[in-house]
């Protein structure tokens, strides 16, 4: 049973290595024994998935060192935490939101993973096998509830946007590609605790059923099953881990 959840040697790019949810993936996964390539402006070997020059150059030479390319996982995203500093803008009342903001998010987090999607599946089509893992977001299934922010704050439009298109780009991509062998999939995640208020927390948590946020690591089980042959006859769809919200 512990083999088909082995995930040793095998080649997987994950996009926004450095972030919060990334940097957790990318340790787990090395601590399996995957071979990791980290996709990211903020790493030793920068990588801007923005940039289709850089990122098919970034894709290139993945292939030529290792041969093949078996997992990507797209955690690269725009999402401030609330009351931070650079959530200033992205909580702005709808009708004020910046539109070079709202360009600038759904570039990230929805246009590129089309883009580094499209550059990395022809050796997954050629070899007719690998797993691409998008990540959305609860907020990708229901609306967000504004009363949990300060007054005058609500929760980045552009965000909840291109996540819920992160789920019609992955469920197009599964289709696609599903007659080469390759599978698509999103990760659900609800919340995860980083330096949030305390009063922010403590609303979230009355969400769902739980009455928490998820920890860290929490989803690197799900990461795991996703990329593995445990989850060889799943594609198409949606893996939501949310603690209960989006099922009350």
């Amino acid at each position: 049973m512990n083999d088909i959840f082995s995930i040793r040697g095998k080649v997987i790019i994950v996009t926004g290595g450095n972030g919060f949810l990334g940097k957790q993936w990318v340790e787990h996964l090395c601590s399996c024994g995957a071979v990791v390539i980290v996709f990211d402006t903020h790493h030793e070997t920068p990588v801007d998935i923005t940039d289709p020059a850089a990122l098919r150059e970034a894709v290139k030479s993945v292939v030529q060192e290792h041969g093949r390319i078996d997992g990507l996982i797209h955690s690269a995203a725009a999402d401030a935490v609330p009351g931070s500093p650079e959530s200033a803008q992205q909580f702005s009342p709808y009708e004020q939101f910046p539109l070079d903001l709202w360009e600038k998010e759904l570039k990230l987090n929805l246009t590129a993973s089309h883009v580094v999607t499209q550059y990395v599946v022809p050796e997954m089509m050629r070899s007719q096998r690998g797993s691409i893992v998008f990540v959305a977001s609860e907020l990708a299934l229901i609306a967000p509830q504004n009363n949990i922010y300060d007054s005058g704050k609500f929760k980045d439009i552009a965000y909840v946007a291109s996540k819920a298109g992160v789920l019609g780009l992955m469920r197009s991509w599964a289709s696609y590609l599903g007659p080469y062998g390759v599978r698509a999939n999103a990760l659900v995640p609800g919340g995860m605790h980083r330096d949030h208020p305390l009063e922010f927390a403590k609303k979230y948590s009355e969400l769902n059923m739980l009455g928490r946020m998820a920890q860290e690591g929490e989803y690197n089980g799900a990461i795991n099953f996703l990329l593995s042959d445990a989850s060889s006859y799943m594609t198409g769809s949606s893996f939501v881990i949310d603690g209960g919200r989006t099922a009350w």
